[in-house]
This record gives structure tokens, sequence and C-alpha cells, in this order.
């Protein structure tokens, strides 16, 4: 056997200690690692976690250790990258791992090579979207160590195949990134630790290789190595044994791999089994305050900051790469497995939310600077009245209820489109102001100013990516429809019926097939006796829900674009929850719900605020769907993803010793939907990344809304027996007492999850257009008031991305097929004013060595043939 010794430390940047408690020990741990590096020549090489973050961390303090960092990259005796920051792979958005490996190769080619693995030791469980992510980048191999079975494989190697086809050569480390870090100047030990990985490997590795991984948590190297492996290599000399040790990278291993290809396995999905090690599938569940944070920063940088960005410099403005890269890092930062996962102390949760918040002020302060920039590009008809402009920033054409703030002088006023047709709104809500308040006063008094402040929504159209300027005539009046959405009890619009039952839940009638869907947005509350890492229920659980509720009820919108009515549940809880049950004594919390319908969308959006009095319980929403189906749909990184609705894992995990249970709770992006080929319905979301199918093939969607714990790690939990994970120190922050605004909506369905057009739906819910209006006139603009750049013409595509090329000056445009099927033809078109060229890249957003034939450009016709289930394409337009 050929051992292959990993010299590496897994280095949390942040965990049961801060950022900068950590950086104090990297700076000692860097510091020595560079003097062995460059005082040891026999210690060949070193892997850095597979981050480059960490040499950011490290030479903040000490900027002039960079040569030597420099020299060691490039002789490739310090391997780092690719990732900017080991993520988790199931909440961060899609875009968002992209950006993580971008970043990170970006960082690591100011060094040297970055290593081409896609490293991911300590992930809690693997997305099926990962190989595919990793091929966009050209890397060819993948290692992790959570998640996978000999319920998929006894094997350690294999090909691992996303939904597109893409395939890595793929590593598991069975007994995790840690099985050679006993490794010492006791031979007798060596030998130990040698055997053991023989009794426990031999039969799963595929060759004649095997992984020894010499390191761990926040460990330094083993300075001895070189002097370990010689002793080894001497000792098996001596006995006469064909065994070699020597001291290894990643990639000299996989070479050894594949050179007996033919007994590797295909195998596909996502791995989050924890029968060997722990995955926590329950665990996007925790800190939902925190999750909820991280959907909307990336929602602000994804869907708004860069496509407007990139309409700006269409116009001939600059596009501000380098602050807003500052944001994204920020951001990724807070992906790290055990950041985002929330298994950490408050201390550093706090320096979490900070960072959420110095992204989001760079975000909005860029975003509201553009907007000026772009808008003074556009020649505006004063003679119309007020512009008031709306941006499409996803990239198909769209029909949507947009929400405006207007400062007006006149209480009544008419809004036109551009062709001069009126166009009906309805006020959400109107108040006189002075605008001198929201100002500063420099030297003298400013003038009052007051104004009716306007709050409407309105219809709007646009073709694709781009804007359309509407104006706004002042002392006008205008004629609304009549015909209000609630009348005689029953909200009603083109798609559905809506009653709301006394005790609060939501019934539909959908009108294309008649279907009935009761039981919608009822509310579960139940106890967590679980930490951090985990729900888990106390072993005597105390249920309440409000089927048998009697809440206030009362409709405080209605008119003829919308209506909303509000619910108000007050109940009792337990005031807390241990491992054996639930407490006598109860506090009052309630539940506030908003349930909007518009006339012209498909969803009753929902809006709940939950007054959280009591510590350690859960409380979801639930959906009965009303179908018999065995399967759903949830919405993964780039496309979807089907699940069983039910797990046989259940009924042995026990009898066979499982870390944890395994059962179908499971993280999601936008939506999850249970479907027939007739009807179906869909849950989206805004920043909810966890659900629970219950009941099986009659199947109901639990959307977990608040999930709160008051420790970090607990022992012999009821779904995961034993040792607890990370440390037993209290969490008080996690308890999240006080209010909590979650955001979530229903849509009934004809036809199945790809007729229904899910996908783009999803981002129409998630990404609302947004309505400036302009109150200053300038003569300096030329370009007209109504444009587009560039629109999918398929309903089942969507962007990811619209922003400029990191390279050059051209823009990046990414694209992916948002069902698990696959499309013979798409097509989409571009402005030919700004673009003429197309070029398909990879995400290092370089050009492919040969041009992908399935893509074509006739003139202003983009014709995408052939695409794969899932599949993920970026390209570059220019002139």
């Amino acid at each position: 056997m050929n051992y292959h010794v990993i010299a590496h430390t897994h280095w949390d940047r942040e965990w049961h200690q801060t950022y900068q408690q950590y950086r104090v020990k990297l700076v000692r741990f860097m510091d020595e690692l560079i003097q062995l590096l460059e005082t040891n020549p026999a210690y060949i090489s070193f892997m850095l976690d597979g981050q480059t973050i960490v040499l950011e961390d490290y030479l903040e303090i000490k900027p002039d250790n960079r040569e030597k960092i420099e020299k060691l990259v490039q002789d490739e005796r310090l391997l780092i990258g690719p990732w900017y920051i080991q993520p988790d792979e199931f909440i961060p958005s899609g875009e968002s791992l992209i950006r993580n490996l971008l970043i990170g190769q970006q960082i690591a080619d100011e060094f040297g090579p970055a290593m081409q693995i896609g490293y991911l030791p300590d992930s809690f469980g693997q997305a099926a979207q990962i190989p595919q992510v990793l091929h966009g980048f050209g890397i060819k191999n993948a290692l992790f160590w959570r998640g996978i079975t000999d319920e998929e494989t006894n094997k350690t190697d294999f090909w691992w195949e996303g939904p597109d086809g893409s395939k890595v050569l793929t590593t598991h480390l069975p007994l995790g990134y840690g099985n050679g870090r006993m490794l010492s100047t006791d031979l007798e030990q060596n030998l130990k630790v040698i055997e053991e990985n023989n009794k426990e490997l031999k039969d799963m590795v595929n060759s004649t290789s095997m992984l020894l991984m010499c390191g761990f948590d926040q460990k330094s190297a083993t300075k001895e190595l070189p002097e370990i492996v010689e002793e080894l290599n001497s000792h098996y000399s001596t006995i006469g044994s064909n065994s070699s040790v020597k001291i290894s990278k990643l990639k000299d291993y996989f070479d050894s791999v594949q050179e007996e290809p033919q007994n590797l396995e295909t195998i596909q999905g996502e791995f989050r089994k924890g029968k060997n090690m722990r995955v926590h599938v329950s665990i996007a569940s925790t800190r939902l305050d925190l999750k909820k944070k991280n959907f909307e920063v990336q929602n602000l940088y994804e869907k708004y900051i860069e496509p407007l960005n990139t309409m700006s410099l269409l116009l001939g403005n600059n596009y501000d790469k380098d602050i807003i890269n500052k944001g994204w890092k920020y951001m990724l930062q807070n992906h790290a497995h055990d950041s985002i996962c929330n298994v950490c102390t408050d201390a550093t949760h706090k320096e979490m939310e900070m960072r959420y918040e110095f992204a989001k002020q760079i975000g909005q302060t860029v975003q509201n600077d553009v907007t000026t920039d772009l808008i003074n590009k556009i020649k505006f008809d004063y003679n119309k009245g007020i512009p008031l402009i709306v941006f499409n920033t996803l990239g198909h054409k769209r029909t949507n209820i947009v929400e405006a703030t207007l400062h007006l002088k006149s209480k009544e006023f008419a809004i036109v489109d551009p062709k001069g047709n009126h166009i009906p709104y309805q006020i959400i809500e109107t108040k006189k102001e002075n605008l001198n308040d929201k100002q500063i006063e420099i030297g003298v008094k400013n003038e009052d100013q007051f104004v009716w402040t306007t709050n409407i929504k309105f219809l709007a159209e646009i073709n694709g990516l781009g804007y359309k300027t509407f104006y706004i005539k002042e002392n006008r009046s205008t004629n609304h429809d009549s015909t209000h959405i609630y009348q005689d009890g029953v909200f009603s619009n083109d798609y559905f019926q809506v009653k709301v039952q006394s005790n609060g839940s939501i019934s539909v009638k959908e009108r294309l097939t008649g279907k009935k869907y009761s039981n919608l947005n009822v509310f579960e509350e139940g106890g967590n006796a679980g930490d951090e890492y985990d729900f888990s229920p106390p072993r005597e659980d105390m249920i309440i829900t409000t089927k048998d509720s009697t809440p206030e009820i009362v409709v405080i919108h209605n008119g003829p674009i919308f209506a909303t009515v509000k619910i108000v549940h007050t109940l009792q809880f337990p005031e807390d929850t241990d491992v054996n049950g639930r407490s006598k004594e109860t506090k009052s919390s309630t539940i506030e719900t908003l349930a909007t319908i518009n006339r012209h969308e498909n969803r009753i959006d929902i809006r709940t605020v939950i007054d959280n009095t009591v510590k350690n319980h859960r409380i979801r929403a639930l959906f009965e769907s009303g179908l018999k189906a065995s399967t759903h749909t949830a919405d993964q990184q780039f496309g979807t993803i089907c699940r069983e609705n039910f797990l046989p894992q259940v009924e042995y995990w026990e009898e066979e010793k499982w870390e944890e249970k395994y059962y179908p709770i499971y993280p999601q992006q936008k939506f999850v939907n249970v479907s027939d080929e007739e009807q179906g319905l869909t849950i989206f979301n805004k920043g909810l990344p966890q659900y629970e199918i219950l009941n099986g093939q009659e199947p109901t969607i639990a959307l977990t809304l608040l999930c709160g714990t008051d420790y970090m790690g607990k022992q012999d939990l009821v779904d995961r027996p034993g040792r607890r994970s990370g440390l037993h120190v209290e969490t008080p922050d996690s308890i999240l007492y006080g209010n909590h605004e979650m955001e979530y909506s229903i849509m009934p369905h004809s036809g199945n999850l790809n007729d229904a057009k899910i996908g783009v739906t999803s981002n129409e819910y998630t990404a609302p257009m947004v309505a400036i209006p302009v109150y200053h006139q300038s003569e300096a603009g030329k370009f007209k008031d109504v444009n587009h750049f560039f629109a999918l013409d398929n309903s089942q595509m969507a962007i990811s991305a619209v922003k400029k090329c990191e390279n050059d000056d051209s823009i990046i445009v990414r694209i992916y097929n948002t069902t698990n099927q696959e499309l013979p033809i798409a097509m989409a078109s571009v402005n030919t004013e700004f673009f003429n060229k197309i070029e398909v890249v990879d995400f290092n957003e370089i050009l492919h060595p040969e041009a992908d034939e399935r893509i074509q450009l006739n003139e202003s016709e983009i014709v995408l043939n052939d695409l794969k289930s899932n599949e993920i394409i970026s390209f570059k337009l220019s002139r």
C-alpha cells in the first residue's frame, strides 16, 4: 500500500471563539509554518485547508511576510485555495458558491497556483450541484467527509455526477480529515495508526493508495513529519514490505487513483445521511434571524446591485466592481460552515450580524448612487409628468405588481404609461410629511417642504432586463375599477378564490382545475430540547396548534389591485423545555399574519410576525397538499431536486446505531413543491431555508418559522443520542426572544411543477421590481425612457448573475435551467444597440478553448440548444 500523508490544518475562522481570538492563534501558526517550510526542504508540502481567507487574515497583521508566502506557493510547498472560505453547501445561494470559488482563486492567483481540488472536509453534508460548480471552474476532483454511507457506496473513491452530467473524481474520508493526526516520533504508535487505518479502509480503497490526513482543527504542522516518514519507510524496507509512505499532495493521490479507473462507480445526488458522522440534518433551523439576513444580503447583491450597475455601465457610467466585491467578501465570510449554520457563541454571531450590516451598508449605498447615475443618462419627457421609472433586474419579461413610495404636492394624481394610457393603482397609505425633517441643516434653517407621502401598488410589464418609465400627473383624478377583491367573505382573482376560516387557516379553490386546498398556514408549536446543531423533541412533547384557535380576523385593505387580511392568534406556550418534557408554566405569545391577495398574481403572500416570549421551542406553518405523492421537489442551487416524502431510515436508524436520526427534514433555497401531473401546491419563502414533509404519501409541508435554543451543544438528545456537538455553553441570543418577521407565499397551480413555471415565479416573488420617482429635471440624458438590454424568452430559464466581467469591460450573464428536465431549445435576445457578440466562458470568466456549438447569436436572437437538466451556462456579451 502507498500511504499519501497530507500535512494540513483545518482552520475554523470562527466557532466557539471569535474571529479575532482565533486570529491570534492563526498568526502564531503561520509564523511557525513559514519558518518550518523555509528551513526544512524535506517538508515537501503543507495544505492550508482549501481556503485563501487565512492569507488575508494573516497578512493584514504580517504584511512583510507576503513574499515568503508567494515563494512557498509558487514552489508548491504551501497549497492554497480554491475556496475563499470553507462553505456550507446548502444554505448559501448557488451564486454565492460560485463567488466563493471565484474570489478564492483570484486571491490565490496573486501568490501562485491555486490547488485545483474541491476540498470540503467538514461541510455538514454535500449538495447535489457541487460537481457542476467545481466543473465550471475546471476543477476535476473533490474530497469530503460527511454525509455518505455504504447505502450509496462502500468505496472511498468514485465519480460524483451532478444533475447536468458533470463529473468530478471524488474521495470520501470515512475516518475524517484527521485519520493521520496522531503520527508522532513514536514508531510503535505510528505503526498502530497505519494498522487501524488499514483495518477500517483496506476493503474500501479503490487502488493501492491510501490517504493519511495529518492534521486537525487549528492544529499546527507536525514538525517531525519528514523524519516520521523516513523511519516508517525504513521499517517497511527492513521487514520486506512493499508499503511506502510519503508526504504528498491531494493531486498526487488523485492521479494514482485515476490510474485504475475501472474500479470507479458513478454516484449522483446529495449526501446528507448521519450514519457514520453527524451532518445535523435539522441544522437549517438555528438562528433563522441571521439566515434571513443572509438571504436579504445575497438577494441585494445578486438581484439588484449587480444588474443595476450593469445597466448603468451600458449607459456610459462606471461599474463599482471593487467595492461590490468587498461587500461580497463580508457576506462570504459568514458562509463558513460553522458560521452560516449558526453553531457558534453569541459573540461570534454578533460579529456575523455586523458583517451582514457592513455588506448591506455598502450595497445600499452603491445601489442608491448607481440608480442616480443611471437615471441621469435617461431622457425623460417631463411634459408627461413626474417620471416613475421601474426596473426589472430579472432576465425575462414579467408582469407583476410593483410597490412605490411617492412624495407629491397633491393628494390627487394619475399614472400613465409612455403611450399615455392610464395605469390603475391602489393606495396602501397616505400621510402628510415635512421633507425638511429628513435633510441636514448646515448653517441655516431649511425651508419647510410639506408633501403627501403615498405608498401605492400598480401593475407593470417590462420586457426583460431593463426599465420602463411611467409618469405621474399631479392634481389629476383617475377612474379606478370599483370591483374589490374581497367581497362577501371571499377573496377572488383570476386564479383562485380564497377564504379565511374561523380558526385563521386559509382555504383555496384553484379556478382552472377546481382543486380545493384546506388547512393552509396552520401554526404548530412544539418543544425543542435540542441545541444549535439540531432540533430534537423532548421525550414527552406538548404540541399546540391553531386548528382550534379563535383569532382576531379583520380585512385591513380591500381594493381593485390587492386585499389584505390580518389574522392575530394569542396563544399560551410552555415557558421552557428540557429533554424530558415541557414546563407547566406558560406565557402568552402572539402570532400576527398579514395575508395579501393581488388581482394579477397567482400567489397568496404571507407576512407573519411572532412575538416570542418563551425558550426552547419551535414554531412551524403547516400546509396540507391534499394530494397523493411519494416525492416532492425543492429549489436547490441552480434548479430543482426531487426528494422522497418518506425515508425508510426513520425506522432503523436507532437499531443500526446511526449518529443521528435521518428523516425528511430538508434544506431549500426559494421553494418546495408537491404536485402530480394535474395540480400542485408550492410554498415560496424569503430566507426560510428549512421544511419537513409530514404524512408521507399524503404530504403536508411544514415550514420552520422559528426555532429557539439556549445552548450551543447538549448531550443525549432524543434525535441525536450520545456525545454533544460543540461546547456546552449558553447562547441566550439563540433563544430568539422578541418580535421576528418572516415572509412566505402560497401558490396552488394546475399542471406539474414545470407547467406552472415555478422556478421563474420564485424569482419574481423574491426579487420584486424597483420603482423610483424622479423629482429633479435633467437635460443631460440621451437614452430613451423605455429600454431593455437582454431577455430570456423561455419560462424554464432564469438568470443567476448579470455583472461586469472581472477581466475586461464585457458583461457576464449566467443563466440556468430551473428544471430537472432537458430543454431541447431555449431562446433569448439582446439589444443590438449594446451587444453584437456572445462568447461562452467558464466560471472564472475565461473563454472556453472550444466554442459551444449549442449556442448561437443571430443578430439579436440567441438560440440555446439541448440544455441539460439544471445546467448552468455563463457567457460574455460585448460589442
